[in-house]
């Protein structure tokens, strides 16, 4: 954002928000149906493995190919155009991914290390080789290269426990696939253009310059609502195999997730909203001016589309996916327009409100779905300790800003802790191991203990 300015910066965040749902169409169209399998039949690891690559690299070159059609086509600087396509290789790093295998066998600890290098590579090359707005097209290529290095870190310890895949295209398989995967398909592309709808509609609709502006408060939240989508990747294989064999256990994970990110995300918002102007100040550039505003309004799509998608995470989990598609699909194609019509009336800050109200309405949505399988969380035991700690947390903040951002933010975080700890929230956290450390399947227990006799 320094080293770019709001020009550049909105052309690399135009261009990967195109990108981003292409990305997600790849890896969610097999990943997600393919994961929940694994956690349940492990036994299934090498097939699957050899039929989802090849379908995954089939519908990557095809993607790939059509985007660098209509990006030729639609626009006009070739530059831009060669961004995007240098974005576009992130399709074929995602294709030949195998993070599916890990996430579904719930082996999260080399997924950790793989994310945290591909992200480390990626800040190393840009605060290294990109200076300024000339040296744009290499932001792209140290992100295609850093996701290449982590992926290749899984395919080593893949190799060595298993062996090399041999990929087969089966029709027979993509048929089954689109059968049973149809539904999570379209959940998944539902909520990857929710996410990227508003910085579509003000990519089209408005300078450069305003698209960095909008796309500076975008990435910030963005970093937070992609911490709740991995932690929904790591608890999946818990849901779905608990609520397989022990629903009470499965409501009793549902209940802790939902209950562990309104705890976090709470003070998030709340501490985004006081301090969003000096955070923004942080970017030392007047360019940005506005765009404090933006990160204010805009914090609040994080705790809203974490639990909404979680909802929809859960319902998936549960084989039911049908029962909240409807209102998934509807909010995604009824984002767009909305966005438009707020942009128009009430400028930028309209933009990034449309996305909360379409937020709010996916919340009330998934509970309704949840509550009528009778798998809805105890909301009232959720809100109360974080609301009223975040609300102690406030005038910490408010008062360190004065020095600094750091300070406050310290500062305000401590504050929070030491009010849910007088609260009796530390006593809560206990119940979370339900969600993020759950006990054996015994069902899976007895069947390795009379393979190992």
């Amino acid at each position: 954002m320094k080293r770019l300015g709001p020009g550049g910066y909105g052309r690399v965040e135009f261009a990967f928000s195109v990108v981003f749902w292409l990305v997600l169409l790849v890896r969610d169209s097999s990943d997600v149906m393919v994961a929940r399998e694994l956690s349940r039949h492990p036994r299934l690891i090498r097939p699957l493995v050899d039929h989802v690559l090849a379908f995954k690299t089939l519908l990557a070159a095809s993607l790939f190919a059509v985007l660098a059609f209509v990006g030729r086509l639609t626009l006009d600087d070739p530059a831009d155009w060669t961004i995007l396509t240098l974005y576009g290789l992130l399709l074929f790093t995602t294709a030949v991914g195998l993070d599916f295998v890990y996430r579904g066998t719930e082996r999260m600890g080399l997924l950790a290390v793989s994310l945290c290098l591909r992200t480390i590579f990626y800040a190393a090359g840009v605060l290294t080789f990109v200076v300024d707005a000339s040296q744009i097209s290499r932001v792209p290529i140290f992100l295609a290269l850093g996701e290449a290095g982590g992926i290749g870190m899984i395919w080593l310890s893949y190799l060595w426990s298993y062996r090399m895949p041999r990929p087969r295209f089966s029709p027979r398989f993509i048929t089954i696939l689109v059968q049973r995967g149809k539904t999570v398909c379209a959940i998944q592309l539902s909520q990857a253009l929710i996410i990227a709808a508003d910085v579509l509609v003000v990519g089209v609709t408005s300078s450069w310059n305003d698209v960095g502006r909008y796309g500076a408060q975008y990435r910030m939240v963005t970093i937070f609502l992609t911490f709740g989508l991995i932690v929904q990747h790591a608890t999946f294989p818990t849901l779905s195999r608990l609520w397989r064999h022990h629903p009470d256990a499965g409501r009793k994970a549902l209940d802790s997730l939902v209950e562990a990110l309104v705890t976090v995300l709470a003070p998030l918002a709340v501490g985004a909203t006081l301090l969003a102007e000096p955070l923004v100040g942080l970017l030392g550039s007047s360019d940005y001016d506005g765009a404090g505003l933006l990160l204010a309004v805009g914090i609040w799509r994080v705790p809203l589309l974490t639990i909404a998608f979680c909802y929809q995470t859960t319902l998936i989990a549960l084989n039911r996916e049908t029962v909240g598609v409807g209102s998934l699909v509807v909010a995604a194609l009824g984002i767009g327009p909305l966005v438009y019509l707020c942009r128009v009336q009430f400028g930028l800050v309209g933009a990034t409100a449309a996305v909360l109200l379409i937020g709010l309405a996916l919340v009330a949505a998934g509970y309704h779905s949840l509550a009528r399988e009778g798998r809805q969380p105890a909301w009232h035991h959720h809100l109360g300790r974080p609301l009223l700690a975040s609300a102690a947390m406030a005038p910490v903040c408010l008062f360190l800003v004065r020095w600094s951002v750091a300070a406050a933010v310290v500062g305000g975080a401590t504050a929070y802790v030491l009010a849910i700890v007088a609260s009796g929230g530390l006593e809560r956290t206990r119940h979370w191991r339900a969600a993020f450390q759950p006990v054996e399947d015994p069902v899976r227990e007895v069947a390795e203990t009379a393979g190992r006799a």
